[in-house]
């Protein structure tokens, strides 16, 4: 028997139902902002659709139908697993620390990183020493290059700014065998991105899956409470599934699980994001519920900080929230790595991050309660001032009663000073130099040099 440890309270059902309710309502009043003539054309006429110039409102039973429809790629995660990377344009350099602006050779170094750990997800960085164009397919073409689940489909949320570049990407995808999906956005409040609808119109008939996403801030582009952001973004995901429902051509459609139903507190000392505060832990709380009544898979957005750097700050924000979310039932977790809010890409970050989670990990495996656990034959075999250290039941379990890590040690002071009173940062960005020094993931050559000549004549069209 295990004893494990859970966080109870929370949304009751009948406030969940509410917020649904209110949703619908606002989705039938307030509709969304459409401003992408050939969509307006493609949905027009649809029952329960209703257009005035360029707002579109949908009626409840349509809604309905969308929600009922929603298809997830079987590419759910291990239990416990890390989602990292979000195309950040900085990275703390992997020799100094210092941060400077992130290259191709960052993108190939932290890919393969990620790849040691076996990391889901959008590419790290975005190589900020190429043509624009390249820079977006060079998120494909490494991933796809260095690592064996990146970007996926589902985890996938690599920018795509134009028809051309996504023509690029789809041809890319093909040529390794890999799925690519296709993002709308919705700007709060209400606005679904037209650069968006335009890559869906143009790649119609390809039957690429479909995903919306939305990022409410509380008291800025949602209302300041947090249960009014929700309900808006609750509004915003099921109208903007609405839309792509309509527009999917039996494709399948589905939430992004990593911003699904998610809204977000802002300082207006500091006019910023506050990922890792108290405020961003309840609504991550709120989320994991409201993505459990939808049946959303939960990722929890739980490794995010306003850090600037690797230290104590980082890891508190961190290690709380993604504890926190853990004890609500949450099992994948992202953001390994991002520091500054998403500002900052840290090599050593990933490092620390991961082994959080596998602290997480270890604290809700809970604890045995058997008649082996309670050992009363160990103690009273012992008996008065004896020792355990030489016990059997000591010696045949002493590897498996402490978690061993890798970074958070459990060393004396005497020990840690025998080896160079090393700092933790310092060892985790050695950590992370070994481990991409180790890894030996590359993509058949074949579907390389198939990479390399879409590539090449992206570069040509980027001239």
């Amino acid at each position: 028997m295990n004893i494990t440890y859970h966080i109870d309270g929370g949304l009751g059902l009948e406030q969940l139902k509410r917020l649904h309710e209110e949703a619908l309502g606002l989705i039938e009043r307030v509709g969304l902002q459409v401003y992408h003539a050939p969509t307006l054309r493609r949905i027009a006429g649809q029952q329960d659709v209703h257009i005035e110039g360029n707002r579109v409102r949908f009626g409840p039973d349509l809604v309905a139908r969308a929600v009922a429809a929603v298809h997830y790629p079987d590419e759910i995660a291990e239990a416990y697993a890390v989602i990292s990377g979000a195309y950040e344009m900085n990275v703390t350099d992997l020799q100094t620390g210092t941060v400077r602006p992130s290259t191709y050779q960052d993108l190939v170094d932290l890919v393969k990183l990620g790849n040691s750990y076996g990391l889901y997800g959008s590419a790290p960085v975005r190589p900020l020493d190429l043509p624009s164009l390249l820079q977006e397919l060079a998120l494909y073409k490494v991933c796809y290059e260095y690592s064996d689940r990146r970007p996926g489909a589902m985890f996938d949320a690599n920018p795509i700014s134009s028809p051309q570049a996504a023509r690029y990407a789809l041809e890319m995808s093909q040529a390794v065998g890999q799925p690519l999906s296709l993002g709308l956005w919705i700007v709060s409040p209400f606005v679904a991105t037209t650069e968006n609808l335009e890559i869906i119109e143009a790649l119609r008939g390809s039957r690429l899956p479909l995903w919306v996403a939305t990022m409410p801030v509380a008291g800025t582009t949602a209302p300041i409470t947090l249960a009014g952001a929700y309900l808006q973004s609750i509004a915003e995901l099921l109208a903007g599934l609405t839309l792509i429902y309509l527009l999917a051509d039996d494709a399948p459609v589905y939430y992004s699980i990593i911003d699904s139903i998610r809204a977000y507190p802002f300082d207006m000392r500091y006019a910023s994001f506050v990922y890792g505060s108290p405020e961003d832990l309840l609504a991550t709380l709120m989320q994991i519920q409201l993505n459990s009544f939808y049946h959303i898979p939960v990722v929890a957005k739980s490794l995010l900080t306003t850090a600037k750097l690797p230290d104590a700050h980082a890891a508190a924000e961190k290690s709380a929230h993604t504890l926190a979310a853990a004890m609500l039932g949450a099992r994948i977790f992202t953001n390994a790595g991002l520091l500054a809010v998403d500002d900052i890409y840290s090599a050593e970050q990933v490092v620390v991050d991961y082994e959080i989670v596998q602290y997480v990990k270890r604290a809700c495996q809970g604890l045995r309660f058997d008649d082996a656990a309670l050992a009363v034959s160990a103690i009273e075999e012992v008996g008065l001032g004896g020792s355990f250290i030489g016990h059997e039941s000591t010696l045949q379990q002493y590897r498996q009663a402490t978690w061993d890590p890798a970074l958070f040690t459990h060393s004396t002071l005497h020990q840690w000073q025998g080896q160079g009173s090393p700092e933790l940062a310092a060892r985790a960005r050695e950590i992370a130099r070994t481990r991409i020094a180790q890894q030996d993931y590359v993509l058949d050559a074949d579907k390389r040099r198939e990479l390399d000549k879409i590539y090449q004549r992206a570069a040509r069209d980027s001239d």
